[in-house]
């Protein structure tokens, strides 16, 4: 679904915010295995995925960490770089060949000073994202490593066949071992 498709599934698009957001836009195919990009970069952009699937990562004492994997038609983009112009902790990596949609901040920000439903939009990428965090949070704090791992596979069913067992561990805060004995249990 292209970002335009999406946002008129949400709200009453009208044909000025069409023509602001195709004007500003820039769609790019990015390759399986490709970063969009890495951590501690400045970010000016909000990412939409249109197709693929993508994860967000950070490195940890020179270790590679899953923080959260996007698949189709969700946003993504390193919230603390675009809002207050610092370095993002995390990076934006292809797990396949994935169509991204590039939405720079700034023109939306201003576009924001003069309609409400550009600040609805704003509103609900933000509220969906935070939303999404926290049940992060909660699952990590109250279910077991099997019951996250089920959880995982219902949210993105297309996970296995996308990210490697590495980036699933990390994800779940296990080792691959224990991910393949999860992955034994029925």
């Amino acid at each position: 679904m292209t970002l335009i498709e999406h946002f008129k599934n949400l709200y009453q698009i009208d044909d000025e915010l069409e023509e602001f957001f195709d004007s500003i836009s820039e769609t790019r195919e990015f390759a399986k295995g490709e970063f969009i990009f890495e951590p501690n970069s400045y970010l000016r952009h909000i990412y939409f995925v249109e197709s693929g699937f993508t994860r967000v990562y950070y490195y940890k004492n020179r270790k590679d960490i899953t923080h959260y994997f996007f698949g189709e038609n969700t946003f993504s983009t390193g919230i603390e770089s675009v809002f207050y112009q610092k370095p993002s902790l995390f990076g934006f990596q292809a797990l396949a060949p994935s169509k991204i949609t590039l939405l720079p901040f700034a023109p939306i920000r201003e576009m924001a000073n003069k309609s409400i439903t550009m600040n609805h939009i704003i509103e609900k990428i933000l509220l969906d994202n935070l939303i999404s965090f926290s049940k992060r949070f909660y699952n990590s704090q109250f279910e077991t490593a099997h019951e996250r791992y089920e959880s995982l596979l219902i949210e993105n069913p297309s996970l296995l066949q996308n990210a490697s067992l590495g980036h699933i561990a990390s994800y779940l805060g296990v080792s691959q071992q224990t991910l393949s004995v999860i992955r034994g249990m029925k």
